[in-house]
């Protein structure tokens, strides 16, 4: 809208004369008018969506933390209803997933060969993949029931852990390079292999400074 500098009426804003005392509307304030609108405009599409943004992350940080607080009742529950056979039955629910992607990879076998040859990779190590998941799980359960007693020997179990996976996966990615000739895979295989113990001693370095180091600290700083 466009308002008249005499009577200040306010016009339409194509209008050229004041509807009420008919002088000539300036067309530079009608401008100046028009820019002043729209800065106005963007200033308040701008804040509302700022306020949708934060209400947004908020509603965010608020599932988050829900979910996050249902998924420790549940783990309380479970731990409490099964003890210590509750990492084995998690272990076995794994074990029958991982038998049955065997199983599908390989029927794919026969279409893509390198899927074959996985497949009976992980059947050949089946039960050491079986051993690895009761290992995760008890570790996990161990840290959650005995927090300060456990806390020494759990960074000596996940890098054992770790690198067993490591070493796994470097011998899949051999597989893969054998079939497609992806020699990047092959290099990242081959230093696994060749320098599997000193991945060994870093991973164990970082798993005991992060629990009796960064850990004790983050705390002291959370209760500053």
């Amino acid at each position: 809208m466009t308002y008249c500098t005499k009577c200040g009426k306010k016009n339409d804003d194509d209008a050229e004369f004041c509807s009420k005392c008919g002088v000539r509307l300036d067309t530079k304030d009608k401008k100046n008018s028009n820019k002043k609108q729209l800065k106005k405009t963007g200033k308040i599409i701008e804040e509302k969506a700022e306020e949708f943004g934060k209400s947004i992350e908020k509603a965010g940080i608020r599932f988050e933390s829900k979910f996050e607080n249902s998924i420790k009742d549940f783990q309380k529950w479970y731990d409490n209803k099964f003890k210590v056979a509750g990492p084995l039955i998690w272990s076995f629910l794994g074990l029958i997933i991982l038998r049955l992607i065997i199983s599908l990879m390989d029927r794919s076998g026969d279409d893509v060969v390198v899927l074959g040859e996985i497949s009976d990779f992980l059947y050949s190590y089946l039960l050491i993949l079986f051993g690895l998941m009761l290992l995760n799980f008890y570790n996990s359960y161990l840290n959650r029931t005995y927090k300060k007693q456990y806390r020494f020997i759990s960074p000596a179990i996940s890098t054992i852990s770790c690198v067993v996976t490591l070493w796994i996966l470097s011998k899949i990615l051999i597989i893969i390079d054998t079939n497609l000739e992806i020699p990047f895979l092959a290099s990242i295989a081959n230093f696994i292999d060749e320098y599997i113990f000193v991945i060994f001693i870093v991973i164990l370095l970082l798993g005991y400074c992060f629990e009796l180091i960064i850990k004790p600290f983050a705390k002291e700083v959370s209760k500053k």
